[in-house]
């Protein structure tokens, strides 16, 4: 009875003090889940205050998953998912009236960029893939005159202004505002369409091409030198990847870009676009090592700049330069430790430069030198330390 009050009263003291020090006694520790979840939010907040709603979705979404009771996460999913969808639809009606003011180059980035901002947009895709072939029989030749546009053109040879997207396309022209008088261009005569033009004007031609919604995607795509793969149907993905690393380029985040471009180029290693900013994306790298003195990941990068463009003269001249440097300035500073007979040291600059020209200079003589004042200096030491020692007997 006794030791069942003392049990009690026990217990009853630990749960006061508890209370009285304002601490809870127990709390159960925080899993292996949430931690990862903190991670993802402290992540996921980052991005989002930078304004990389993509990449602060992402991080939202996988703190939702390791933690799907976790509110800030949850919340953070709906107000990601609805701020994506309002940026999406604002970049998609900005690349419709680029559509329509006939500039297509500046309405397939703006597509682009919406794709991005929402995967599997209906509007966009559909817009980016929706194709029809024409087969271009006969052409007329025709020169732009003082105040015409291509719109006017099209009324001209088809009765119908809304058919100038037509003619842009044939031409190959990214933007059907900038032409100019004098400029010669090629109408065609498509099939289903009335072609209002004398026949000895008309000149015979076989030829497909097709019509992509306003603009030509094939086009677009044959530009890089390669066609799609299965992998990549329609180009879109990859036609992303390439937008969005110039994006990066020229933001000058040149690391970012270089990984969006090789993304492009595991499906197309030919592209011309993904590899003439790859190189220069190295070469600004390279330069800007360069003048912190970091003479080897400079040479590094100048040497990857030249593995995209072997047509690189000043990547070559500036890797050899940057070797150099490096060579000249750790064979300075080891003849510098010399000089203060710290010998170690000016070994270990030494070798440095020997890893990467054994013949450099005097290496061999230097290093060679320096270990023999080593030995004699220790031999000096050992010597001297047997004499203390002897008199210390003595």
């Amino acid at each position: 009875m006794r030791i069942s009050i003392y049990i009690s009263v026990g217990v009853l003291l630990f749960l006061l003090s508890g209370c009285g020090t304002g601490r809870q006694a127990w709390a159960p520790p925080e899993s292996a889940g949430d931690r990862l979840a903190t991670e993802y939010l402290k992540k996921a907040h980052e991005y989002e205050r930078k304004a990389d709603m993509v990449r602060a979705y992402r991080y939202f979404k996988l703190a939702r998953t390791v933690a799907p009771s976790r509110s800030e996460a949850v919340e953070g999913v709906k107000r990601l998912e609805r701020e994506l969808r309002r940026l999406a639809t604002a970049h998609y009606e900005k690349g419709m009236r680029y559509q329509r003011q006939g500039k297509y180059g500046m309405a397939r980035h703006q597509f682009l960029i919406a794709l991005r901002l929402r995967p599997g947009y209906a509007d966009v895709v559909e817009l980016l893939t929706e194709r029809k072939r024409f087969r271009t029989k006969r052409y007329v030749e025709h020169t732009i005159r003082p105040g015409e546009s291509l719109s006017k053109i099209a009324k001209l040879y088809y009765g119908d202004v809304t058919k100038f997207p037509i003619i842009a396309q044939y031409n190959n022209l990214t933007d059907a505002t900038r032409i100019r008088a004098g400029q010669r261009i090629k109408v065609p005569e498509i099939e289903g369409l009335e072609f209002l033009v004398e026949e000895e004007q008309i000149e015979a031609e076989k030829q497909y091409f097709y019509d992509q919604g306003q603009w030509d995607w094939e086009s677009s795509l044959l530009e890089t030198g390669s066609a799609p793969l299965p992998e990549d149907p329609g180009g879109l993905q990859t036609a992303f990847y390439r937008d969005y690393g110039k994006d990066l380029f020229k933001k000058g985040m040149y690391n970012e870009a270089i990984r969006e471009f090789r993304k492009v180029l595991d499906v197309y290693p030919r592209d011309k676009t993904a590899l003439e900013y790859s190189s220069r994306a190295h070469f600004l790298i390279a330069t800007s090592l360069l003048e912190k003195k970091e003479y080897l990941p400079a040479r590094d990068e100048f040497k990857r700049a030249l593995g995209y463009n072997r047509d690189c003269r000043q990547c070559q001249r500036l890797m050899k330069k940057s070797e150099n440097l490096y060579k000249e300035h750790h064979y300075k500073r080891g003849m510098k430790y010399y000089g203060e007979e710290k010998l170690v040291e000016a070994m270990g600059e030494w070798e440095l430069v020997k890893k990467i020209d054994p013949n450099y200079k005097r290496l061999d003589y230097l290093i060679k030198k320096a270990k023999n004042i080593l030995e004699k200096l220790e031999e000096i030491r050992e010597s001297k330390e047997k004499g203390e020692e002897k008199n210390v007997s003595n």
